[in-house]
C-alpha cells in the first residue's frame, strides 16, 4: 500500500513537470517571433575630417527588422546644423529583413573655422524598436580640420613714425592679409599710449576704433587724424596693435601686428641764426633777410631784428627797434614793420598817395608789424632740421596823401609829429587818412636747417588784397609770381 501511494506521487510530480516544461518552451518560442529589435549605433565616437565632405553614421538592429521601421534621432554638439553641416532627415527608414542603416550627414566645410567641433547623435525612443542604454545609444563625431586662417598685419608704412601735432597730419595706414579673407568680419584697434582718441585724435573721421573688414579683400587702410595742437617741447606715445575681437575668420600676426607712433614737437634752438646782437641796445639779434630775384640770386639784403618768442616758444619775433631806423636813414623814432618787408613790394610814383608806417622816413612805408610771425616745426625729433610755416594772417596800413604827410621839416613832419603822439602805433593815430590796405597773409611754407656752415630759413609766402595800390609797380628784380589772385614771393634767412 505504501509503495503504491509512492509511486502515484511520483507519477503525479512527473506529469506537473512535463505540462511546466512544456508550457515555458511554448511561450519562449512564442517571443523569439514577436519581441522588437534593439537599435544601437556601430560605435560609440569616431574622427571626422571635415574636408572630406560627407560621411555616415552606422546604425545596428539586434535583429532583422520584421517590418519598415521609422528610428528618429536627436543632434547636439559644438557643430551647428546648417552652418557647419546638413542632414537630409533626422529619421532614417530600415527596411524589413535589414539589420542595419546609415545616416548621412553633408559638412560644409568652407563655413568651418574651428578646428575641433563635435556633432553628438542619440536615438530617440519609438514604440516599434527598443533602445539598450548600455549598447552606444549614442554616438559622438569629432570633427577635425587644418585652420589656416588669413593673416592680417600692418605693412611697412611709407609714414615716417613720428608726427608733430602742430601740423595735424593725416596718417594713412595700410593693413593687409597673407589670403584673402572668407568672410566679412571686423577688426578693433587696441590703443595704447598717452593720447586720448577723440580729444587728441580720429580714426576715420570718428571716434570709434572699429574697422570693417570685407570678404574676398586682400587690404584695407585707416586714416588717424592728429588733432592740432600748439604746444612746443610736448613728446608722447601712440601704440595701434591689431585685434581681431569675436571674429574667427582670420588671425593677426604677432610681429606685425603693431605700430608705434612718437608724436612730438621738439622745442627749436635758435642759437645758430642768433649770433649778433642788435645795434644800438635794440631787442633780439641780427639776421640779414633777401628776397629772391628774377635771376635766381637773393636780392636785397638787409638786416632785421628778430629772436624767439619766449611766449610762444618756436615762434620767431620781430622787433621795432633801432636797427629799422639805421638801415631806413631815420634816427629819431622806433618804428613799426613787419618781418615780410611788404612795402619794398608796393612803388609808388612821386604823386602818389603813400603808405604811413609811424616812424620810418621812405616814401614806402612799412605795415602794422606782428611779432610772431614764423613758425618752426622740427623734423621728427632733430630740431637743428624741419619746416617753418605761420598762421593766415593780415597786415595793414593807412593810405595817406603824400603833401599832407610830408609838410613841415626834419622832425616837425606831420608824420613824425602823429608818430611821437601815438608812440609808433598806427592804430592809435589821429590824422586823417584816405583808406586802409590790408594784405593777407594767406599761407607760407618753407624750411630751415640749422646744421650746415651757413644756417638758413629759406620760405615762399603767399600774399593777396584787394586794394588796388597792392602789388600795383612790382620791383623789377623780385621774382614775385602771380597765382590767381595770390602773389608768391620766396625769402631767405642767414645770420648776420
Amino acid at each position: 500500500m505504501k509503495n503504491s501511494l509512492t509511486l502515484k506521487w511520483t507519477l503525479a510530480i512527473v506529469a506537473l513537470f512535463a505540462i511546466v516544461a512544456g508550457t515555458t518552451s511554448c511561450e519562449k518560442i512564442e517571443l523569439e517571433g514577436n519581441y522588437s529589435p534593439s537599435i544601437y549605433f556601430e560605435t560609440g565616437e569616431s574622427t571626422i575630417n571635415t574636408q572630406t565632405g560627407t560621411f555616415d553614421i552606422n546604425v545596428k538592429l539586434s535583429k532583422p527588422a520584421p517590418k519598415n521601421l521609422t528610428v528618429k534621432f536627436a543632434f547636439s554638439g559644438t557643430a551647428i546644423e546648417n552652418e557647419h553641416y546638413t542632414l537630409v532627415s533626422k529619421e532614417i527608414i530600415v527596411e524589413a529583413g535589414k539589420s542595419e542603416a546609415v545616416i548621412p550627414v553633408t559638412l560644409l566645410n568652407d563655413n568651418i573655422w574651428d578646428s575641433e567641433l563635435t556633432l553628438k547623435a542619440a536615438i530617440a525612443p519609438g514604440t516599434d524598436y527598443a533602445v539598450d542604454p548600455k549598447i552606444n545609444p549614442e554616438h559622438t563625431v569629432l570633427l577635425t580640420k587644418e585652420i589656416v586662417l588669413p593673416m592680417l598685419s600692418f605693412t611697412a608704412q611709407p609714414e615716417n613714425e613720428h608726427t608733430n601735432p602742430f601740423l595735424a597730419e593725416k596718417l594713412i595706414f595700410t593693413i593687409a592679409f597673407d589670403t584673402p579673407l572668407a568672410y566679412d568680419s571686423e577688426a578693433a584697434l587696441n590703443i595704447e599710449g598717452d593720447l586720448t582718441i577723440g580729444a587728441d585724435f580720429l580714426i576715420n573721421g570718428g571716434n570709434a576704433n572699429k574697422i570693417t573688414l570685407t570678404k574676398g579683400e586682400l587690404s584695407q587702410t585707416f586714416e588717424v587724424q592728429i588733432k592740432q595742437r600748439d604746444a612746443a617741447g610736448i613728446s608722447k606715445n601712440l601704440k595701434f596693435t591689431l585685434d581681431r575681437g569675436t571674429s574667427k575668420y582670420f588671425a593677426v600676426s604677432t610681429e606685425k601686428g603693431s605700430f608705434n607712433v612718437r608724436v612730438n614737437d621738439p622745442e627749436v634752438d635758435f642759437t645758430p641764426v642768433m649770433k649778433s646782437a642788435a645795434l644800438l641796445s635794440g631787442n633780439g639779434f641780427q639776421i640779414l633777410q633777401a628776397i629772391k630775384a628774377t635771376d635766381g640770386t637773393w636780392s636785397g639784403k638787409v638786416v632785421i631784428n628778430a629772436g624767439p618768442n619766449s611766449s610762444s616758444k618756436n615762434y620767431m619775433r620781430s622787433y621795432k627797434n633801432m636797427s629799422f631806423n639805421t638801415y631806413f636813414g631815420c634816427q629819431s623814432n622806433s618804428p613799426g614793420g613787419d618781418i615780410l618787408r611788404l612795402s619794398d613790394m608796393l612803388l609808388f610814383a612821386t604823386t602818389d598817395t603813400v603808405m604811413a608806417d609811424y616812424g620810418v622816413g621812405k616814401t614806402t612805408r612799412f605795415f602794422s608789424p606782428s611779432d610772431s610771425l614764423l613758425r618752426f616745426v622740427a623734423q621728427d625729433e632733430n630740431p637743428l632740421k624741419g619746416t617753418v610755416t605761420a598762421n593766415p594772417q593780415e597786415f595793414t596800413a593807412n593810405i595817406v596823401l603824400k603833401a599832407d604827410w610830408e609838410t613841415g621839416t626834419n622832425g616837425n613832419k606831420q608824420w613824425h609829429l602823429d608818430s611821437k603822439a601815438t608812440n609808433g602805433i598806427i592804430a592809435s593815430s589821429t590824422y586823417p587818412f584816405l583808406a586802409t590796405m590790408i594784405v593777407e597773409l594767406v599761407k607760407l611754407e618753407g624750411t630751415y636747417d640749422f646744421s650746415t656752415t651757413e644756417p638758413e630759413i629759406i620760405f615762399d609766402a603767399w600774399f593777396k588784397s584787394t586794394s588796388p595800390y597792392f602789388m600795383r609797380i612790382q620791383p623789377a628784380l623780385l621774382d614775385i609770381k602771380k597765382e590767381g589772385d595770390l602773389y608768391k614771393v620766396s625769402y631767405r634767412y642767414t645770420p648776420k
